[in-house]
């Protein structure tokens, strides 16, 4: 470090720091991963923007010499800063947290039923139109494997751009035609396969879980990338832009939504149009994690796609009603 005394350090537009209660986390959005950290190092890290390095060893003392240049290491190894000198630090801004999505709809989850599968070409229609990009598609009626195919042969001209699958796998599939599905089809982000029995697969596209289990895994819940870390900087990366048809086609802003908007049986586009344009349906849309009382002082809150309801207190903040089982 004795050479560049006088050089600034700074992190990588895509490597953002972000404070929690215990410990600190800093988000590398372009290689999607996360860094755990303890909060010193955060506020370290705080010092980049006014001060050089010398300035830096000089502020934090003789007797905290060696951790300063433990954290420089730490943060250079992990490729996560650079050297600059002053003159060249307004060539490197920060990025942007603007977030903008021209979809009325961005994602959509729907239930598989006897009522709604005739209606999927409808629906995949409706939510075209609306700009949706992400599917997750829940089977609720038998012969999982064949309605799975038929629904990404459907999906072939379509704009949206990754389904999720949930089914049961049933006594009489082979797990190579579901090997085989998610080969031929690149769409396919995911197939959750439901199962009392231990299965084996080799495809890292389908994932093999009992039923009580599903909804607990964690890897679901947290994602690093650009996109969602910008989104949750003003939204509910859950409830925002979100629509859910359940197996009887009623319209809700999510399962966990209690307030049914009307059945997609007999709801035009013009309709479907005005009531996600409607405040009752973006109710949840625009409470981020930062203004959640559990959410706040968390590290992980902008990379966590909680799906528990926000309930509001007379005083006006945000709540949850129950404890979060998801962090790490």
């Amino acid at each position: 470090m004795m050479n560049n005394n006088y050089k600034y350090v700074r992190m990588f537009s895509n490597c953002i720091p972000v404070l929690g209660k215990d410990k600190s986390v800093i988000y590398d959005l372009q290689r999607k991963q996360m860094f755990n950290i303890p909060n010193d190092l955060y506020t370290f890290i705080q010092l980049f923007e006014e001060h050089t390095i010398s300035e830096i060893f000089e502020l934090c003392g003789e007797d905290n010499k060696e951790v300063v240049e433990e954290y420089f290491q730490f943060l250079k190894a992990k490729e996560l800063t650079f050297l600059i000198n002053e003159d060249e630090i307004k060539l490197f801004p920060k990025l942007s947290m603007k977030w903008a999505s021209p979809a009325k709809i961005s994602n959509a989850i729907i239930e598989i039923s006897e009522r709604t599968y005739p209606l999927f070409e409808k629906i995949i229609k409706y939510l075209t139109a609306l700009g949706c990009e992400y599917l997750y598609i829940k089977i609720r009626i038998p012969e999982s494997y064949i309605i799975i195919k038929d629904i990404v042969e459907k999906l072939t001209t379509s704009s949206i751009f990754s389904i999720a699958f949930e089914a049961k796998f049933n006594a009489n599939e082979r797990m190579v035609d579901y090997e085989q599905l998610v080969v031929k089809y690149k769409r396919i982000e995911t197939i959750f396969l439901l199962s009392k029995e231990p299965l084996k697969t080799t495809s890292s596209k389908i994932l093999i879980t009992p039923f009580k289990k599903f909804v607990n895994k964690k890897e679901c819940f947290f994602t690093v990338n650009i996109s969602l870390f910008t989104e949750s900087q003003k939204y509910n990366t859950y409830f925002n832009k979100k629509i859910f048809i359940n197996k009887e086609g009623m319209l809700l802003n999510a399962p966990e939504a209690e307030e049914v908007f009307g059945n997609i049986t007999d709801t035009t586009f013009e309709d479907l149009v005005k009531i996600i344009d409607s405040e009752k349906f973006q109710k949840y849309w625009r409470i981020n994690k930062d203004v959640i009382t559990e959410c706040k002082n968390c590290e992980l809150r902008y990379m966590c796609v909680d799906n528990r309801v926000p309930q509001k207190s007379k005083e006006g903040n945000y709540f949850f009603t129950s404890k979060c089982e998801l962090k790490m």
